[in-house]
C-alpha cells in the first residue's frame, strides 16, 4: 500500500472511531507513523484529507451499487440488496461524522451532496421505474418525490436534532424508514415477492424482522 493511501486508511479509522472535528493532524500522524510535514506533501490541509476520504467512499459505494443492480433478479431484490449495502454502510460510519462534515467541512459535505442529489436519487428513481415496469412497485406513485423522500430519509436518521444519540439507534431508525418505504410502495405482486426473499435472505435477522411474515 502506497504511503498516501495508508494516510488516509489511517485517518479513516481515527474519524469513524472518534469523529472528524476531535481528531488532529498530529494524532493522524501518530496512528500512521509519519511526520505531519510527511502528510502536508499529500494532502493540503485535513479539509483536503477529508475530501479525499469522502470522495473514495463515495466512490466505493457506488461500485457496490452498481454491482448490485446488475447481479439483482427484480425490483424487489435490488431494493433489499441496497437496503443491505446501506445497512453496511451505516455500520462503518460513526454518526458524528456525519455531522462533523456539514458543520465544519463544507467541501466534503458538498461531495457527499452531490452524490445524494445526482448518482443516489438517479438510481432510485430508476430502480423505482423498474420496480413499476415489472409490477412489483405500484402504478400510481409518483416516482420523483417518493425517490427524494427516501434519499432525505437517510441523511434525516442521522440528524442528532431529530434522534438524539443516546436515545435513538441510528440502525433501528434507518430501517423503520426502510420498511414504511418499501411497504407503501408495493403492489399484492410485490408484497408475494417480498415474503418469497424473506426466505432467500432468512439469515440476516434484521432484514427478516422488516419485511412481513
Amino acid at each position: 500500500m502506497e504511503l498516501k493511501e495508508r494516510i488516509l486508511q489511517e485517518a479513516d479509522q481515527l474519524f469513524h472511531a472518534y469523529g472528524i472535528r476531535s481528531v488532529s493532524m498530529d494524532d493522524i500522524a501518530r496512528k500512521a507513523g509519519v511526520s505531519k510535514k510527511t502528510i502536508y506533501q499529500y494532502y493540503k490541509d485535513k479539509d483536503d484529507l477529508v475530501s479525499v476520504m469522502v470522495h473514495e467512499m463515495l466512490s466505493q459505494d457506488i461500485r457496490h451499487f452498481q454491482h448490485i443492480s446488475e447481479k439483482a433478479q427484480d425490483a424487489i431484490e435490488e431494493v433489499i440488496l441496497g437496503a443491505e449495502q446501506i445497512k453496511k454502510m451505516i455500520r462503518m460510519v460513526n454518526p458524528v461524522v456525519v455531522f462533523d462534515l456539514q458543520k465544519y467541512h463544507p467541501k466534503a459535505w458538498s461531495i457527499y451532496k452531490n452524490f445524494k442529489e445526482q448518482y443516489f436519487l438517479g438510481a432510485l428513481i430508476r430502480l423505482m421505474h423498474r420496480g413499476i415496469e415489472e409490477g412489483y412497485f405500484r402504478k400510481d406513485i409518483n416516482v420523483e418525490i417518493l425517490a427524494k423522500m427516501r434519499v432525505e430519509q437517510v441523511q434525516m436518521g442521522f440528524d442528532p436534532t431529530l434522534f438524539p444519540f443516546d436515545k435513538y439507534n441510528v440502525m433501528d431508525v434507518q430501517w423503520a424508514f426502510f420498511d414504511h418505504f418499501i411497504h407503501g410502495i408495493v403492489t399484492l405482486k410485490g408484497y408475494s415477492k417480498l415474503i418469497q426473499y424473506r426466505q432467500v435472505y432468512y439469515q440476516n435477522e434484521k432484514l427478516s424482522q422488516s419485511l412481513p411474515s
